[in-house]
């Protein structure tokens, strides 16, 4: 994959590190925008572990915030849509 689809991400720990972008979309219905990525990972059944941010923009460049509760539902059916094409 090209350089132009990594970013570098702040986790919770403090530690920076290299996420590989999957999707960045925008909600109709919130007007927000979200992004999906990964740092490669598996869980114990041997699927990638995906996570998803919302993403805002100011002065600095971008930032990546918790999805509220309430808008869930919506992202992760963007996420289940991702799957089925997968397959």
């Amino acid at each position: 994959m090209d350089e132009s689809r990594k970013i570098k991400v702040k986790k919770s720990n403090g530690e920076e590190a290299e996420a590989e972008v999957l999707l960045c979309f925008e909600l109709e219905k919130t007007g927000k925008r979200y992004i999906l990525y990964t740092f490669n990972e598996v869980d114990d059944r041997d699927m990638e572990t995906i996570h998803a941010s919302v993403l805002n923009e100011d002065k600095n460049g971008y930032q990546l915030d918790q999805i509220p509760e309430d808008e869930w539902k919506e992202v992760k059916e963007v996420m289940r849509e991702i799957i089925r094409n997968e397959e």
